[in-house]
């Protein structure tokens, strides 16, 4: 299980445990307590180098306490609740107990966030709980250069946020008949104008999923990091930064 902390991280959580207090934010102006993200390794695509890139970023901001493990047991009703976001990247991955397919929809529908990122909507395919929750699954894709168009201006995610260029894949989704979705980004390229991403409620917690990532070209682009990190800050229902 990997760990990613700021030294500055360090010092607050050891004077946290020495005090016995919450670093929570206050009208006197307190620290607020860094939101911690708990990334889900494993499956197909290169989650071994991709993930890293945006644990590094989000630890960076000085906001984020980042665990990268593929821990699956980490998304049962004990253990997610120390977490405020799991984020997913891989394909091909499938729920080993109902306890964990329980815990991680129960975590989000009480108020947790979940972001996902390209092939998450490629895995836990076996459960119907999990695309409703997401919203989309995935039914194909082409690949190259492309457009992505920001489709809603006004959104914490995507304000201020231009048009832009990547070398992606384009996933295409069968979208969840109980879910409802708000797209945020689209592709535009012929007649490619699919969404490439979006948000959604689900229950008290928040959900944001970007098609985007599928390779190094993709998890380098400054667009995409932007993006992915903002989605997080939502998610967590934080104010929306800029990495």
């Amino acid at each position: 299980m990997r760990h990613y902390r700021s030294p500055a991280g360090v010092a607050a959580v050891a004077l946290a445990a020495v005090a016995g207090i919450a670093l929570f934010a206050s009208a006197a102006g307190a620290p607020r307590a860094k939101t911690r993200v708990f990334m889900l390794q494993g499956g197909g695509h290169d989650w071994k180098n991709h993930l890293p890139i945006l644990g590094e970023i989000l630890t960076k901001t000085g906001d984020f306490d980042v665990t990268i493990s593929d821990d699956m047991d980490q998304l049962k009703a004990g253990s997610i609740k120390k977490y405020h976001v799991v984020l997913f990247y891989g394909s091909g991955q499938n729920f080993k107990t109902s306890e964990q397919e329980k815990g991680l929809c129960g975590f989000v529908r009480a108020g947790g966030g979940f972001t996902g990122i390209h092939s998450a909507t490629d895995s836990f395919k076996k459960s119907d709980a999990y695309w409703e929750m997401v919203g989309g699954r995935f039914a194909g894709h082409g690949g190259g250069k492309f457009t992505v168009r920001i489709e809603d201006k006004n959104h914490p995610i995507t304000k201020g946020l231009e048009d832009f260029e990547i070398t992606d894949e384009t996933y295409r989704h069968k979208y969840h008949p109980k879910a409802k979705m708000h797209s945020l980004i689209r592709i535009d390229r012929g007649k490619e104008q699919q969404s490439m991403g979006w948000v959604r409620d689900y229950g008290k917690g928040r959900m944001f999923y970007t098609a985007l990532g599928h390779g190094r070209p993709a998890w380098t682009n400054p667009h995409f990091q932007r993006l992915a990190v903002r989605g997080i800050y939502w998610a967590a229902k934080r104010e929306v930064k800029d990495p």
